[in-house]
């Protein structure tokens, strides 16, 4: 084999390994920019080729398992991976999805979805993620929602760290955020949540909330559960790495964060 070859293969194999070691997928896959984190290893891909619902748990590498026995989910007719949420009238909490046990400290969740119109007076319109460590803590370290219409926190962009405990049986803790949304139905939208230490930021497309908190540094997390509201919505694709702090934050924070309206944190 001549030298020019050896170069050639050596060269290919290094890119290789460079593509997969920042935690992208495949050479078809792309994923959005991080901000205030940096990707590290893949946790879990979700493409949407497992069955789920009801009794049915969907099983991951690692032990980890999807879990959504609450709502309606069946695949989409337009795609078989796509995976659509539905609720009827009464049927108590709206539906969720929670991958379970995820051994994490700092993380990055992408979730591909739409949601549809709303047909019904009883109807909502929302997405919201949130981390966990369950049963440890009885809350969410983490609450990410946007939301266009749902009684269970304020419209648009919010970051809540959620503290069950805090008020006896009353949901306490922080709201850390709250900014606009603009939306579209039947669109296609990416939703990203970094989480680093003390540090978290929601993003849905160039809507941006932010906040730092002390009680969110350094917790692991072993669930993360996607929460949608009762009209119809789907899912597409759920990816969740490890995340390592972004040396570029710092930098470019303030460029990040210029569009967002300034907010005191409260209690919840």
């Amino acid at each position: 084999m001549s030298k020019h070859s050896i170069l050639t293969r050596l060269i290919i194999i290094s890119v290789i390994t460079m593509f997969f070691s920042i935690g992208y997928v495949s050479a078809n896959e792309t994923v959005v920019k991080t901000l205030l984190a940096k990707r590290g290893k893949l946790i879990l891909d979700d493409s949407g080729s497992q069955s789920r619902g009801g009794d049915i748990d969907a099983h991951f590498e690692d032990g980890i398992f999807l879990r959504a026995k609450l709502g309606i989910w069946n695949r989409s007719t337009e795609d078989k991976n796509v995976w659509r949420s539905t609720f009827k009238e009464g049927m108590g909490h709206p539906p969720v999805a929670g991958y379970k046990n995820l051994k994490a400290n700092n993380l990055i969740v992408e979730v591909t979805f739409r949601w549809g119109e709303i047909t019904e007076p009883w109807q909502n319109r929302f997405i919201r993620i949130a981390a966990d460590q369950r049963p440890q803590r009885n809350g969410h370290i983490v609450s990410a929602w946007a939301n266009t219409n749902s009684r269970y926190t304020q419209t648009g962009l919010v970051l809540e760290h959620v503290d069950k405990a805090y008020k006896g049986n009353d949901s306490g803790g922080v709201l850390m955020d709250h900014q606009p949304l603009a939306f579209e139905v039947n669109t296609w939208y990416t939703a990203v949540l970094e989480i680093v230490d003390d540090e978290t930021l929601f993003r849905l497309e160039d809507q941006v909330a932010y906040a730092q908190l002390d009680a969110i540094a350094n917790g692991p997390k072993n669930t993360v559960s996607l929460t949608l509201g009762t009209t119809w919505h789907e899912i597409k694709r759920v990816r969740i790495w490890h995340a390592e702090a972004n040396p570029d934050w710092e930098v470019n924070k303030q460029n990040i964060l210029k569009s967002r309206q300034p907010f005191a944190q409260r209690p919840k």
